[in-house]
């Protein structure tokens, strides 16, 4: 990617996270690692194939393996194995 074009100041880990993203419905799910995020969105590393409702449907980024920790999100882009997340405001 040619510059960064991210707003809000983002957060790398230093090892593997793993999560998933999750249809709003729970219909389907992708496995993924959380690789860096911040207060609007993430970067995503995906390791099984992308769902094809994740570029027309809104879905949960599930952060924490209990499911306590998720955040309402939105497909902004991918390359290969990144997916661009932007968080929604569920307010």
């Amino acid at each position: 990617m040619s510059g960064n074009k991210r707003i809000s100041k983002r957060v790398a880990f230093g090892h593997d996270f793993e999560s998933k993203m999750v249809g709003i419905d729970g219909t389907w799910n992708v496995r993924c690692r959380v690789e860096d995020v911040s207060i609007t969105g993430a970067k995503i590393r995906v390791f099984n194939p992308i769902h094809a409702k994740m570029s027309k449907e809104e879905f949960f980024l599930v952060i924490t393996a209990d499911g306590k920790v998720k955040r309402r999100s939105k497909l902004i882009w991918t390359k290969s194995t990144l997916v661009g997340l932007a968080f929604v405001d569920e307010g």
